[in-house]
């Protein structure tokens, strides 16, 4: 990785780039990438407690509301389709699932062209829990997302689109690469 072109105050050590990608840098500098990175992390952060309280307001958990809502969405679906859907495990989502079971919200059925495979689909009580919550999730999407225009908005849906993908493939490079300093260090 290079350094920064500018040329920091004598005395003081120059900041390391944390990206070498020239699209990335303006003026040689990965400042406005770094304030990319922290708004992101902050935006997330938000969206998920907004998603947290989508689900307190109608007795669920943030990732069951996530589940339920997705379920609701792509029903009939599977578990591997949910987690995928998700971006999180198969494991989480059978766990999950089998909560919303018990409580009525969903209901699982063997998948008739494959009986190997569950089915997922959303129940009576399951789409009335989140009919009720429809208006006021609706007011507060409309706040988050109010600043967007509807071209800011379909970039923005195509830039996650290709950005999540991105970052499952940094991800799976970086346990490769804590792999490869963990064998190096033993």
């Amino acid at each position: 990785m290079g350094l920064n072109k500018k040329t920091p105050p004598q005395g003081v050590p120059s900041i390391p780039r944390t990206t070498s990608r020239e699209a990335l840098l303006v003026d040689g500098s990965d400042a406005e990438f770094r304030r990319l990175v922290h708004g992101l992390l902050a935006l997330s952060s938000r969206h998920e407690a907004l998603r947290d309280g989508h689900g307190a307001r109608i007795g669920l958990a943030g990732p069951a509301y996530s589940i339920l809502i997705s379920v609701l969405h792509l029903s009939p679906v599977s578990v591997s389709g949910v987690a995928e859907h998700l971006k999180v495990s198969g494991a989480f989502i059978t766990a999950e699932t089998n909560k919303l079971e018990a409580r009525g919200l969903i209901a699982k059925t063997r998948d008739p062209e494959d009986g190997r495979r569950v089915r997922l689909d959303i129940t009576a009580a399951g789409r009335a829990l989140l009919a009720e919550l429809a208006p006021h999730q609706s007011i507060l999407n409309d706040v988050e997302f109010g600043p967007l225009t509807r071209a800011e908005f379909r970039t923005m849906l195509r830039v996650i689109e290709r950005l999540i993908p991105a970052a499952d493939r940094a991800l799976e490079l970086q346990a490769a690469m804590a792999a490869g300093e963990a064998r190096g260090a033993a």
